[in-house]
């Protein structure tokens, strides 16, 4: 069987490996070829090194408290450089009334906190006697107001929508962004009894329990940043991963897949499309419309990560020991916020040096996003200065564009999945996989690749296989 990947981000990488990985296990030998547009792999998950510096172009890291993806790291040899992020990261922030706020670790801090004027902490407090929703689908904005008030919903949830996906909370869709509030609610009625439940079965099972938007887990990464696991895989794939191979077209041939590729085609048994789904629109346009349209309606928001390298002395008075803040909609800046890596991760930054990367535009200010650098570095310069007092120049500076960024799950897409499949279901052989339908996260690219995996050699997984998610695009 032979079987073509296309796209070598993160997804496209899992899903190859574990296609080797199961073949291996069953006595399966797939012909696995992964075809990548650009000259390097791992899209937006990447770490520049430069005069000492260590800059992600993406995601700081991932939480590890995710079992495939731990696993997947030992299994290409990578445990020894996993790093752990400090303890000065847990000290998180909240722009709000002209100030940083720390936000509130427990419910005695919350109630103490200035974040929220009284009248909003109290009525935050009101949320177990709140009735649940009626509504398959409503707005993680709408959600949140529902069971914490608008202020709460509006600074607390707001700023970490904008966080998580760089996302307006009025447009997302609260069951496909945060399917674990939802189900919350759905199973307790309250997201506090379901925190308090999770707790429980947490202390009883001798292990941490998460919180209301996620699973519980310590941010990791790894000694030389992100690159390593990209890297790690690449390198295991060997000449199975072909760059600056950029697919045109696919059609099928039969019970096969012809992919155009620039200058030549290739045929497979099995097609899995792993670019985001703006560019798998493309691919399929002239094989299925409906399914074109549908792929092509899932947005993605333009973000420029900032990267600003200071000599500390220069930042004397400034407190950049944390994870960083962020910031909620209507308040004065055009940030969305700023991560201070070289406090997150060690060796971030030269000795006696800082290193802070500044997230502009997202949904909510696609066109920050896409300023000219003297403009762009200005308004970061700007808004630092007003939020953390910045004043200082820095002596390095980085500027990545990601045009389409992060996937957006707007209101109507689970909707919007479901047609997929039911148009996949017309098309056997094609597989769609990748962080723009079912989960943003690294983890969640490694954990559904498993079960593409499973899917595109036709095999049924047993008990004793790794937990399978419920909802399968592919």
């Amino acid at each position: 069987m032979r079987i073509g990947v296309i796209g070598a981000g993160p997804s496209g990488l899992a899903v190859a490996w574990e296609l080797l990985a199961h073949g291996r296990a069953h006595g399966v030998e797939p012909q696995v070829d992964v075809y990548e547009r650009s000259g390097r792999p791992g899209g937006n998950v990447w770490t520049d090194a430069s005069e000492g510096y260590q800059i992600e172009q993406g995601p700081e890291g991932f939480l590890d408290s995710a079992p495939r993806t731990l696993q997947l790291i030992e299994e290409l040899g990578l445990g020894a450089r996993v790093v752990s992020a400090s303890d000065a990261a847990a000290a998180r922030f909240v722009y709000a009334d002209g100030r940083l706020h720390p936000v509130p670790t427990g419910p005695a801090a919350f109630l103490r906190s200035p974040l929220l004027p009284l009248a909003a902490r109290l009525r935050v407090l009101t949320e177990p006697f709140r009735k649940p929703g009626r509504d398959a689908d409503e707005s993680v904005l709408a959600f949140a107001t529902r069971r914490l008030g608008f202020l709460a919903a509006e600074r607390l949830v707001g700023a970490m929508v904008a966080g998580v996906y760089a996302g307006d909370a009025a447009a997302l869709s609260m069951p496909a962004a945060f399917p674990r509030l939802a189900t919350m609610e759905r199973e307790h009625g309250s997201l506090t009894r379901a925190l308090i439940a999770s707790r429980r079965a947490a202390r009883r099972a001798g292990r941490r329990a998460g919180g209301p938007a996620g699973p519980s887990g310590r941010l990791t990464s790894f000694a030389g940043g992100m690159r390593e696991l990209i890297e790690g895989l690449a390198g295991a794939l060997g000449d199975r991963l072909h760059l600056g191979a950029g697919a045109v077209a696919v059609a099928p041939t039969g019970a096969r897949w012809r992919v155009h590729f620039e200058g030549r085609e290739e045929v497979f048994d099995r097609l899995i499309v792993t670019t985001p789904p703006w560019y798998a629109a493309r691919l399929v346009r002239d094989v299925d419309s409906e399914l074109a349209a549908t792929l092509g309606d899932i947005p993605g928001a333009p973000i420029a990560a900032v990267a600003l390298g200071f000599d500390a002395a220069a930042l004397a008075g400034v407190n950049v020991k944390g994870f960083g803040f962020l910031v909620p909609k209507g308040q004065g800046l055009r940030i969305l916020g700023s991560l201070w890596s070289s406090s997150i991760f060690p060796g971030r930054a030269p000795s006696g040096r800082v290193l802070l990367r500044t997230l502009v535009g997202g949904a909510r200010d696609p066109r920050a996003g896409e300023l000219e650098d003297d403009r762009l570095l200005q308004l970061v310069h700007d808004d630092l200065a007003t939020a953390m007092g910045v004043r200082a120049a820095p002596e390095f500076v980085r500027i990545y564009r990601h045009p389409r960024g992060i996937p957006q799950y707007t209101v109507g897409h689970l909707a919007r999945l479901q047609a997929m499949r039911e148009r996949l279901d017309r098309l056997p052989g094609l597989l769609l996989h990748g962080n723009g339908y079912r989960g943003i996260s690294l983890n969640d690219c490694v954990r559904f690749a498993a079960e593409v995996a499973d899917q595109a050699l036709e095999r049924r997984p047993t008990p004793a296989d790794h937990p399978r998610p419920t909802r399968a695009l592919a």
